[in-house]
């Protein structure tokens, strides 16, 4: 099996290239740090992987679809991973909100850079009418968090775009599976200085993700505590459920990887 990831230098990217490697699948990895790119891939070469990587940024149209296509073209690609994105401290903003070049930059990278990764492989798998494509959101998809309202809107643009690329490609043999986690453990979630409740290692949450798209599931959601209460938040007046949101998060935070 092929594996293609995004942001394979990150803390959940690592991992779920590490995931991959002990199965011994081919890796094609893209991140921006080269120097932890390099690292990754001796790694899940270690582990038994055939692994090309490659320095990419996802903003960057044509470098995204000249790696993917070339990586497909050596080897088709079979299961397309678009993991990058920026989250942390540098999405959460003060009280006036995100300045008009934050608000771009998140959005390049997390909803327009997911675009990028995605759209290139499209016309090949559904020649192929084999496939699978995993967007990872956030589960802030859900709920509009008030310190970070485009990162929020961000990635409820990923879940809406993941669902209706699902029903698009589902014809043609090609699955899409949308990842909402909560907290996990890397330094992106660390750098908030407030409480991270439900937390997951991030290889915990690679397993999770891994096993629901062997499952061929549309949504991988986790932890489950924090699913039940964004969904009971929604039962909730509107002006009841603003005056929680101001009271819990007043320092901010951003379920993120």
């Amino acid at each position: 099996m092929h594996v293609a990831i995004t942001g394979a230098t990150g803390g959940l990217g690592w991992e779920i290239a590490r995931h991959y490697a002990k199965n011994g699948c081919s890796l094609s990895l893209s991140g921006r740090d080269e120097v932890r790119l390099d690292e990754i891939s001796d790694i899940c070469r270690g582990l038994g992987a055939a692994v090309s990587a490659r320095k990419v940024d996802v903003t960057d149209a044509r470098a995204m679809d000249a790696w993917l296509t070339q990586a497909d073209a050596q080897h088709p690609v079979d299961l397309l991973i678009a993991n990058a994105g920026i989250g942390g401290a540098d999405v959460v903003v003060p009280e006036h909100g995100e300045s008009a070049e934050l608000a771009r930059r998140i959005v390049e990278i997390n909803t327009t850079g997911t675009m990028n990764t995605v759209i290139p492989l499209i016309p090949a798998m559904t020649k192929r009418k084999r496939g699978r494509i995993v967007i990872i959101s956030s589960i802030s998809a859900a709920i509009g968090l008030p310190q970070s309202p485009v990162y929020c809107a961000s990635k409820a643009a990923l879940s809406v775009y993941a669902d209706a690329i699902r029903r698009l490609l589902r014809p043609h043999g090609v699955g899409v599976t949308c990842v909402l986690p909560g907290f996990i453990d890397t330094p992106m979630s660390r750098s908030l200085d407030l409480p991270r409740p439900w937390c997951w290692p991030p290889d915990k949450a690679a397993q999770r993700i891994a096993r629901d798209v062997e499952k061929g599931k549309a949504h991988s959601v986790f932890p489950w505590q924090l699913r039940y209460l964004i969904g009971l938040e929604k039962l909730l007046p509107v002006g009841l459920s603003d005056l929680l949101m101001q009271s819990v998060t007043k320092k901010g935070w951003s379920g993120n990887q």
